[in-house]
């Protein structure tokens, strides 16, 4: 049995939603010449790799707050904030592919669930050193 079931979820299902922007990245590729190690090209493939590889940077700050606000969130609210933070990047994939100009929202609704996963750690910290 996996103890914190929810969150591991989460964290999957936040790979394979990196994985398939990588894939979005190899098909814009392929579709529009753009060889590797090539990280130009047509605005359409510039958008998909800088929506991939921004998404490869905040899941670095991510994956790691997200396991460790379990200790003080609990296993279910911090898969619930961690299901936020992949709506935030679905919000902002999609604007950004659109139009650059409109990932703001998706991006503010990802970072404010990084910092509540944050907040939540450091305050776990925080209450344990005082006890």
């Amino acid at each position: 049995m996996i103890p914190m079931k929810y969150t591991a979820l989460v964290t999957i299902t936040a790979v394979v939603f990196t994985f398939i922007l990588s894939c979005r990245v190899g098909k814009m590729r392929a579709k529009l010449g753009v060889d590797a190690p090539l990280s130009t090209g047509s605005s359409e493939f510039e958008r998909a790799f800088r929506i991939h590889m921004n998404t490869v940077e905040q899941l670095v700050l991510f994956v790691p707050l997200l396991w460790l606000s379990t200790s003080v969130l609990g296993d279910l609210l911090a898969a619930g904030i961690g299901s936020v933070w992949i709506v935030g990047r679905v919000i902002y994939a999609n604007a950004y592919l659109r139009n650059p100009a409109n990932r703001r929202p998706g991006m503010i609704v990802t970072l404010m669930s990084t910092g509540v996963l944050m907040l939540a750690t450091l305050w776990g910290i925080f209450i344990d050193l005082l006890g």
